[in-house]
Parts: C-alpha cells; structure tokens; sequence
C-alpha cells in the first residue's frame, strides 16, 4: 500500500514537473508563403528563422522558442484559414507574417481578437499599423516610408521632372503608388501614367511600348513581386526605355526586391535605383556576424537577403522580449511596445504607438553597375 502510494506521489510530482516543463516554451506560429508568386518569401524567410532557431538552442530565461510553419501563399483566404488553424491547434504566443499586404491585414483582425501579437516583416500597407489594433507591430518601412524618399530623390538627386508609375494591383501596390505620386506632385513633378497589372501577368511587352510612345520618361517607379519586377525591367530594357536597354530613364525600387534581383534581370538592371534596409556591406558587427552565420550553415557562396534578415530579426526580437520578462502574448506585447533602439541585422527596431517602427537610420539607395554589383549612394 505504501508503495502504492509512493508510487502516485512519484507520479504525480514528475507529471507537475512535466506540465511546468511544457509551459516553459514560447510558441511562435509562422505564416509565410511557401506556395504561390511569393514563394520565395518562404523559402528564405525559414532559412532566417531556422538560423536565429538555432542560435538560441539553449533557450532565453528557461524559455525555449517552439515554432509550427504554415503556407499562406500571399492569399488573403488561405492566410485567414491558415490563422485560425495555427490558434485553434498550436495556440501560439504570437505569430510571425504574412509578407504580402493583403493576407497580412487578412489575418491582423483574427489576431487582435484573439490577443495574440502579430510581428509582421514585409508588409508595407499603411492600413496594417493605421487600422487601430493595439497588437499589431510591423519592423518593415510601409509605403510612406519608402514612397517618399523614392519621390524626393527622384525630384532632388536625379533631377526627374517626369514619371510612370507601374504597381500590381494590391493594397502594397496602391499604397507605395499614391505614396510616390502625392510628393512628386506636389514638388512639382508630372506623372504622365500610372499602370496597374494583376499577378497574373507575365508578358510586359505592350506596357514597355505604350511606355515607349509617351515621350520623356525621368523615372519609372515600379512596385511589385520579384519575378514580375524581373521581366518588367527586361521588357522596358527591350524597348530602349530604361538605362539597362540604351534608354534614358531610371527604374526606381523598394525594399521588396531581393538581393539577387540584379543578377535574375540580366543587363536590363543596370541604372536601376532602389532603396534598401539591409546591405551585405555594411559593417556593423551585428550584420557581419550575421553573414558568417548564415554562410556557415548554407554555404560560403550565399549571400543573404533582406528577407532572410527580417525574419531572422523577428526572432532576435522576440528572445529580447522574453529576455525583458515576456512568458505570454500580453507580456510579449507590453515588451514590444517600450522597445527603443533594439538592434537587429536591419538596424534598430523603436516601436510608435501604432505599433510602426520609426527608426529608418540604415535605410539608404544603391544603385545597379554594370557589372550587376551595388554602389551605395550617399543620399
């Protein structure tokens, strides 16, 4: 009998001491799209979070970052059921994604109903952290973030006067547009076109010659996935519109677009222009040992991305947030919201009121060579 009960005792305690094992874990539920024009995203996103995932084996004050993928596939409906999935099965402490606008603003509603964070990393829609959701925390420039400092080096640096504006048609797409166009106006400049086009298309050829018949063209703005920016910048080159092609004209570029994009695009890439967070070169410790790292695991010839370092950051900001006391999704959010100056591969992370973050201090142009390579503009 006295074993017997020594035995529930035993029981009882190592079953206690396993649920209070269990309870130290962060759950981190990732949407991403691993299917889909945006795949890409995918792939390297993991590549991102697999690396910081490993870095931090030995856990963040006991805490261990437990992470389920799922594929949203930029879809604002396979987003939704992804969402509701991961909180009905994993029931995450916060959730990492989506990359693509619509999805991501799909799924910030469920997310704020639930009380769970979401940290988003490459959605520049203002209606993401413009929207009122107090759980909603972006580290990517949106669209005014990176539409106006395009318009005003386009008036101010290149001297542009005239331009075309070429975007798919999404909220990303709509926003970083209207983000361009607004200021280049109003400093005085004409937009003499703006072109939408579904992610569908994939033959530029009729928008690159109706391009080609307006006469001058200074600048041709242009916002969209990586494989459309590809055969973009290829049928304007084709047209003798843009630099890359003989033309006079200068494609300009946001974040969206990949390290690597150059080398895809061929020849047609030289001259293009395009703003950057994240920059291979740069010499920051962190950003160093954050290419060794990456290179180290998935060979000395890659050179990482700005996506790859986005969602490495997601990682290191949340194991700072645990590191600060986080050990659920409201703490997670208080822990989020005081954070000023936090350093990460893609500069330093300060969270606004909306959940936004200010601090564009590394955000900076480089323009395409024409041996496919950066040269860091001092604008």
């Amino acid at each position: 009998m006295k074993l017997a009960l020594k035995g529930a005792i035993l029981a009882f305690v190592c079953a206690t001491f396993a649920v209070q094992a269990q309870e130290k874990v962060i759950r981190v539920g990732v949407l991403m799209p691993i299917s889909g024009p945006g795949s890409y995203f995918g792939v390297m996103g993991k590549e991102g979070i697999d690396l910081a995932l490993e870095q931090l084996k030995g856990g963040v004050n006991g805490y261990h970052l437990q992470v389920q993928y799922e594929d949203s596939a930029c879809s604002p409906l396979q987003a939704t059921n992804a969402v509701k999935r991961v909180l009905d099965q994993f029931r995450p402490h916060i959730v990492i994604g989506e990359e693509c606008s619509d999805a991501s603003l799909a799924i910030a509603p469920i997310l704020e109903q639930a009380k769970v964070p979401q940290l988003n990393a490459g959605s520049v829609t203002m209606k993401l952290t413009e929207s009122g959701y107090r759980y909603v925390f972006r580290i990517f420039p949106n669209a005014a973030q990176q539409s106006l400092p395009l318009a005003k080096v386009a008036y101010d640096r290149l001297g542009a006067r005239t331009a075309v504006i070429l975007y798919e048609k999404t909220n990303a797409g709509n926003d970083n547009a209207d983000g361009f166009e607004k200021p280049f106006v109003a400093m005085g400049g004409k937009v003499l076109a703006k072109i939408d086009f579904g992610r569908d298309v994939n033959d530029f050829t009729a928008i690159a010659t109706r391009i080609a018949s307006l006469g001058r063209v200074d600048v041709l703005p242009t916002f969209a996935l990586e494989g459309q920016q590809v055969r973009l910048a290829q049928a304007l080159a084709q047209a003798k519109v843009v630099r890359g092609g003989g033309g006079n004209a200068v494609q300009m570029g946001s974040i969206w677009l990949p390290y690597g994009f150059d080398q895809k695009a061929g020849q047609a890439a030289e001259g293009y222009v395009r703003i950057v967070q994240f920059d291979p070169n740069e010499k920051r410790r962190i950003v160093q040992d954050f290419i060794r790292a990456f290179r180290a695991k998935y060979g000395a010839d890659k050179v990482p991305t700005h996506i790859n370092s986005h969602a490495y950051d997601t990682i290191l900001l949340i194991a700072e947030a645990v590191r600060r006391g986080a050990t659920d999704s409201e703490s997670i959010r208080e822990r989020f919201s005081g954070f000023k100056g936090v350093e990460v591969t893609t500069g330093r992370i300060s969270f606004d009121p909306k959940g936004q973050n200010s601090d564009l201090s590394v955000v900076h142009f480089v323009e395409t060579q024409k041996d496919l390579s950066w040269k860091g503009l001092d604008w």
